[in-house]
């Protein structure tokens, strides 16, 4: 054995050369140990069956990051829901703006009373738009490799860039690792002229580590006794074998690691401005409400309001007022802790009705708002006239409150005049305490009445506030019932027709009787037009039937049609209908049939052909129940084509359904995606100034198709709203269309499935239009704001809508993307949780 002088060893080993060398070394093996380390943890789950997917979107930040590796175990049927935790499931091209089926993972945040879940990535403000199903789900999230992912990721994304830099770095740590070592010492025993052996810090020699000096050692009884120059040979041999096997190793490692980027994108459907993240942990919005001060009010009084946050806590709960004829909500006061009350001195105010209401905040930003809750100021006399609602008929009660009258005697009349036309005549004169009225409406044409009640004393008048547009209707509707034919087998469209040339159909019941003798039970009520529904005669039992629809209006007058009668149900032989798969067909799409064979049913086929031909395909063949399977429209050329089902007994006797006739498939890249409100007025539910509309494309679109000589810059157009009656779509079918005077504007229309406007009215409001650029998926997209301003005809026609509802947007052809492709014509429904609109 030799060993070093004491001098030598100790000025290699505290030189400035020989310490750079080792901590290089040391720095090269720590990083390639901690990259072997997360690529092997990455990849050995897969033993027991997990599944690894690289994060590709930074939806779940700060908790998990892009490049991230999430393994998830497999989730089956039996296992509960991890409501709080993070699962994989499959989100359906339906609910994918490109038509395309996804595999996402985020956060279950909470569970819904129909079953289903509501997911949020946890950077989002927002949870998604799309409920998730338990069936959907197919890995809850065990495991979190931090960054392993980031070169498959790359590699994916085509980032060459980031992904050479990585793949230089790695390289130059295993050479530094295997390769570094401090400057060479002459062992004892050796001449100036014989090659040096260079010792390693780590204990070896010739460079190598101590384990790679053991193995050189292994092969011979000496190492010293092996030609120096041999030595060096194999010793760079060994680091060459080392060098190559460390680097294959991290590469299969990190690919296999990163396995699964292509199948858990961390996406959202919510949009964040600027696309920045915040986390939300608390996704709930407060509870408040507002205490009743209780009719009339006067001088100073105290305003209360309640409120609470189980998760974030209340930051500050606004109290505010709006008088029954204004335009604006006023704070009276803000407060941060409770008690959440103030004074409101009402005698800065005029006397009147108002409507009271509360606003919290809590930590996480959410606010909610308070059901309104009505009052009186009147610190001197006030005459109110009590709404009796817009649509009356019949004999109705007027009521009339005075409020602070002091010790005078009053005298009370209520007038009436045909709305608007402020041409008052008495409706009941001379009216004494309590001041009731009746009126009745039998006696008046049906249409739209403005009241008043006027309170004298001596020759002084007091005039309540106008009760505007109460629509008289003392008519019935009309309705039909459509023949659904005979024998009836199977599934069958039973349909009516209805109109009302006042308050609008309300509802349509359609009815059945056994033999026309039986009493009658309902098959269905429908709401809103077509007036129809799919119904099973098979639970009906075999022999006649009579059918017919009672339609009721808004006004509750109801009108039974005549009856079909003699329709025979005859379900003992083989029937046979598929479902409409409706109008617009994008991306895979569901086909179902109905079938039912006294012999049994053998399978049943679903067949399509380009429409009004006989070139009939097979989309699939189903043997057993439910008759449904899924059909990529994307492997046809758009446009119109004919569906039916062919029923085979186990007799092979052939049954074929009624033809759904030209449903049009639309796969047109450029689309709508998303139809949006914001409320920026000052009653929520109600259209007013400030509020805004967008409209979302999938690509950015030429401005010039939308409106010709248009450049996306602030345009004036108007905004009409109308009444769903005038437009055949009944009373929750108003509908909103953009226009302009001098030119079209191509947006289509937006049903609001609600009743915004009153009975066969139009309201036309001044508005702005502008274009701007957002990217949807990676893709730059157009989205369309128009913004209300004034009401320029119809003011009084106006309704606040309480009930949530889902906007539909029906885009035109017209318009088209930057290289002429024309929009899709397919619908679009509002995408995420039911609200009021405005």
């Amino acid at each position: 054995m030799t060993s070093e002088p004491p001098g030598r060893l100790a000025g290699g080993l505290f030189s400035a050369d020989g310490w750079a060398a080792c901590i290089a070394a040391t720095v090269s093996r720590l990083y390639l140990g901690v990259l072997l380390s997360l690529a092997v943890i990455a990849v050995l789950p897969a033993l027991l069956g997990w599944h690894a997917s690289v994060v590709r979107s930074g939806s779940m930040e700060p908790h998990i990051s892009i490049g991230d590796v999430v393994v998830a175990a497999g989730f089956d049927r039996s296992d509960p829901v991890p409501v709080g935790g993070v699962v994989q499931f499959t989100s359906p091209a339906e609910a994918e703006p490109d038509g395309r089926a996804k595999t996402r993972l985020h956060r279950i945040v909470g569970v819904n009373d129909d079953g289903t879940f509501t997911t949020a990535g946890d950077a989002n403000a927002d949870v998604d738009s799309t409920p998730l199903e338990r069936e959907q789900i197919t890995g809850q999230a065990r495991l979190l490799i931090p960054y392993i992912g980031l070169p498959g990721l790359w590699l994916s994304t085509g980032n060459l860039t980031a992904l050479a830099l990585w793949a230089a770095v790695t390289v130059l740590a295993v050479a530094a690792a295997v390769y570094a070592s401090r400057p060479t010492a002459i062992p004892q025993g050796t001449t100036d002229a014989s090659p040096p052996i260079p010792v390693d810090p780590a204990g070896g020699r010739g460079g190598e580590p101590a384990a790679v000096s053991s193995l050189a050692a292994a092969d011979s009884p000496s190492a010293t006794a092996l030609p120096t120059a041999n030595r060096r040979v194999a010793v760079r041999r060994l680091r060459t074998v080392v060098t190559v096997v460390l680097v294959l190793a991290l590469c299969v490692l990190v690919v296999l690691g990163a396995s699964g980027f292509t199948s858990a994108a961390f996406t959202s459907t919510t949009a964040n401005a600027g696309n920045s993240f915040r986390a939300a942990a608390d996704w709930a919005p407060p509870k408040v409400s507002m205490t009743d001060p209780g009719t009339p009010v006067k001088d100073t009084l105290t305003l209360t309001a309640t409120a609470s946050d189980p998760q974030s806590g209340i930051r500050d709960v606004a109290i505010q007022y709006l008088r029954s004829d204004g335009s604006s909500w006023t704070t009276v006061c803000t407060r941060s802790t409770p008690p959440y009350s103030c004074t409101w001195n009402t005698k800065t105010v005029t006397d009147g009705s108002y409507s009271l209401r509360a606003i919290a905040t809590d930590n996480a930003a959410h606010a909610a708002t308070s059901a309104t809750v009505e009052t009186v100021v009147a610190n001197a006399l006030v005459v109110v006239l009590s709404n009796p609602g817009e649509i009356q008929r019949g004999t109705v009660n007027l009521q009339t409150t005075l409020y602070s009258p002091g010790t005078s005697v009053y005298s009370v009349r209520v007038e009436y005049s045909v709305a608007g036309a402020n041409n008052w005549k008495t409706l009941c004169a001379a009216v004494l305490a309590p001041y009731n009225c009746s009126w009745v409406t039998t006696l008046f044409a049906n249409d739209y009445y403005d009241l008043r009640a006027v309170a004298a004393a001596g020759t002084t008048s007091t005039f309540s506030a106008p009760v505007t547009d109460v629509l008289v209707d003392n008519q019935a509707p009309t309705v039909t019932m459509t023949d659904p034919g005979t024998p009836l087998s199977g599934t069958v469209t039973f349909a009516a027709t209805a109109a009302d040339a006042h308050s609008g159909i309300a509802q349509v019941a359609l009815q059945y009787s056994q033999a026309g003798t039986g009493p009658w039970t309902n098959l269905c009520t429908v709401t809103a037009v077509p007036y129809s529904c799919r119904f099973d005669t098979t639970t009906l039992p075999d022999g006649s039937h009579s059918f017919r629809a009672v339609a009721t209006d808004a006004a509750g007058l109801s009108t039974t049609s005549a009856t079909v009668a003699n329709r025979t149900v005859n379900n003992t032989i083989s029937s046979v209908s598929l479902q409409d798969p409706g109008e617009y067909l994008t991306g895979v799409v569901a086909l179902t049939a109905a079938a039912n064979s006294t012999a049994g049913v053998a399978s049943v086929g679903i067949q399509y052909a380009p429409a009004g031909t006989t070139s009939w395909t097979t989309a699939c063949t189903v043997t057993t129940t439910p008759y449904t399977c899924t059909w990529d429209t994307r492997t046809l050329a758009d446009g119109l084509y004919d569906f039916r089902a062919i029923l085979t007994d186990t007799a092979a006797r052939e049954t074929i359904s009624a033809t759904v006739a030209a449903r049009r498939v639309d796969n047109s890249p450029l689309r709508g995606t998303d139809i949006q409100t914001a409320n920026g007025s000052a009653i929520a539910g109600r259209l007013g100034s400030g509020d805004a509309m967008t409209f979302t494309y999938s690509q950015q679109v030429n401005p010039a198709t939308v409106s010709p000589g248009w450049s996306g810059s602030a345009l004036a157009v108007t905004v009409r709203l109308r009444d769903g009656n005038l437009i055949g779509l009944g009373n929750n079918g108003d509908t909103i269309d953009i226009q302009r005077q001098s030119s079209t504007v191509n947006l289509g229309t937006v049903n609001l499935n609600q009743n915004y406007a009153k009975p066969r009215k139009t309201v036309v409001y001044n508005a702005t239009m502008v274009a701007t650029t957002t990217a949807i998926n990676g893709v730059p997209g157009t989205v369309i704001t128009v913004t209300l301003g004034s009401v320029a005809t119809g003011a009084t026609s106006l309704r606040t809508v309480t009930t949530p509802s889902t906007m539909v947007w029906t885009p035109t052809a017209t318009v088209t993307n930057l290289t002429g492709t024309p929009s899709s014509r397919a619908p679009v429904n509002e995408p995420g949780a039911l609200d009021r609109e405005f």
